[in-house]
């Protein structure tokens, strides 16, 4: 999720330098930046943003129907989030914010408008994938590309 919003943000708002200060301290354009919290910790070990956070989902969106639910919890293991000041400027690129913690307003998943299936998250699916029972996004993800791969034959 986090290199899609850098890539929108350099070649759809054209921001050359959009970037995030994990890669670039002194990028003009932090569209990723280091959570406040996290600003002025030396020592790194268990510091992270870790553990399991609610997430809220907007209705209508792929997340939304993927899930078929409204509210969804989804570990995590990062330091560094979409940075909120560019929020406005990125939906009206095209970027759909379709879920936010609704405790700490932070994004959580974000969606491409009018895309066949684009969907970019914070979180890490994979802790709650099984080989028997996929993980509701990556489900989707594989039957979006059946439907689209039998449509593609006809």
């Amino acid at each position: 999720m986090q290199v899609a919003v850098i890539e929108v943000a350099r070649n759809v708002l054209r921001l050359k330098d959009a970037n995030s200060v994990e890669f670039d301290l002194k990028t003009p354009h932090p569209v990723i930046a280091l959570m406040d919290e996290q600003r002025h910790v030396v020592l790194k070990g268990g510091t992270m943003r870790l553990g399991a956070y609610e997430c809220k989902l907007k209705p209508g969106s792929l997340a939304r129907k993927a899930y078929g639910k409204d509210t969804v919890s989804e570990r995590h293991r990062h330091r560094f989030e979409v940075n909120n000041d560019y929020v406005p400027r990125l939906e009206k690129a095209g970027l759909v914010f379709s879920g936010w913690n609704p405790k700490r307003g932070l994004v959580e998943i974000t969606e491409l408008k009018n895309h066949p299936w684009f969907l970019g998250v914070q979180c890490h699916p994979e802790f709650q994938s099984k080989p028997n029972q996929a993980h509701p996004l990556f489900a989707a993800f594989i039957a979006a590309a059946i439907k689209r791969a039998a449509s593609a034959r006809n």
